[in-house]
This record gives C-alpha cells, structure tokens and sequence, in this order.
C-alpha cells in the first residue's frame, strides 16, 4: 500500500509551504497518533473499527476482549507489572471510558492517511500532499494547536504561503481534525474549495457540505 510521503523536521515543513504553495495547494496532515502504541492492541482497534463502522458491538463485550488481551501479555492475572506498562501506553481522551475508546485517535488517523493516499493521484496537478508526526516535529503545535488528546489529526491546507481557512460546519475553521468522510469525492470537493479560495488571493472559504458537531459524535 502507498504511503503518505513525510516531513521530518520544521524546516522541510517550512520549505515545502513555502516553495510548492507558489502554484499549488500544500495539504499537510500533522497528528501525533500515527503509530498504536502496541501490535497486541490490534484486536482492540478491530473492535474499535467495527463500532465505528456502524456495527452493533457491545462496550462490555469489547472492554473484555480489551482486558483478555492485557491478561495475554502478562502472561498471569497476577501481575499488574505488565498491564499498569500497558495502560500507560494508551492514549487518554476526554470521550474515552474505556481501553477500546483511547484507540479511537488512533484509527481516525490511520482512515484519513488512507482516504488522501487514495486522493493524492487525483488531485497531483494542484495539490501536494504531505504527512507531520507532531511527536517529531513539535515546532507547530503552539502555533496551530496541535500535539493534544483532544484531536485525533489535523488537516491544514497552504497556498502562497498562506494558511487557508475552510468552514466545514464545525466552527473550527482552521483545520479539519474528525473523520466522517462517505467518499473520495466528498474530501476533495474541499481541496477544491480551498484552491479556489487560494487562486483567488482568500485565505477563507467554505465547503459545499456541511459537518456539524452532532452529526460528528459516534
């Protein structure tokens, strides 16, 4: 499978807006949950997965198959040594109760990096697109509000040197940091809007579609 291409430290980022955004959109997706922090989660992110998905998973169904997974690396019930480790590598979120719940950033990320590897080949002719692991690239978290728990990624668009505001219906114009996207098509009727607004000399614009905070919440 394709990968995002990466920018690894501040000054690439900066290059990049710079120099490609002269007559292209730079689309950049920073987040610093790119990788779980553990393989033996993956069953807790196939549950995770599929809850998302629509389908009807029970929470203490999936918070079991989350503590027999903890038991498995242990090794014995008995020792809190390995499962305290294991709890200390997820991922606290304000709307996480439970094991599978902290991973939620962590999918959300993994699902939008594929939706713009998909689009990248689209949209190659006006707009570039670059991936930041906020963990290793912290020099923009003040000045954009990333690297906290509250979102999972955050997808900034550039042009000219300009950031480009889009208003999505959420009331953050600023980045677009959820994932409730049915298609390709419906992400890049956004890329669109921004270029346009970019092409116009406008450093604000606004989806055709709208995303409000209610139809966000899962």
């Amino acid at each position: 499978m394709a990968e995002l291409k990466h920018l690894y430290t501040a000054w690439d980022v900066d290059r990049h807006i710079v120099l490609d955004s002269a007559d292209k959109l730079v689309l950049i997706r920073f987040s610093s949950y790119e990788n779980p922090p553990d393989e033996a989660l993956n069953a807790s992110m196939a549950v995770l997965s599929s809850r998302i998905k629509g389908e009807k998973t029970d929470r203490k169904d999936a918070d079991d198959q989350f503590k027999r997974q903890k038991h498995r690396i242990d090794g014995s019930g008995d020792n809190t040594q390995g499962m305290a480790g294991l709890e200390n590598t997820m991922i606290k979120t304000p709307q996480a109760s439970s094991g599978v719940a902290g991973m939620e950033h962590y999918l959300f990320t993994h699902q939008i990096d594929a939706l713009l590897v998909e689009i990248s080949p689209k949209v190659r002719k006006y707009c570039t697109i670059y991936a930041v692991d906020t963990n290793q690239v912290p020099e923009f978290n003040q000045m954009y509000e990333l690297g906290h728990d509250r979102d999972p990624f955050a997808v900034m668009f550039f042009f000219r040197n300009t950031h480009i505001r889009v208003d999505v219906g959420t009331g953050n114009h600023n980045k677009i940091n959820f994932f409730a996207f049915e298609d390709a098509d419906e992400f890049i009727s956004i890329i669109d809007a921004a270029y346009r607004a970019g092409k116009l000399g406008k450093n604000m614009t606004s989806s055709d579609k709208k995303y409000s905070t209610v139809s966000l919440r899962h």
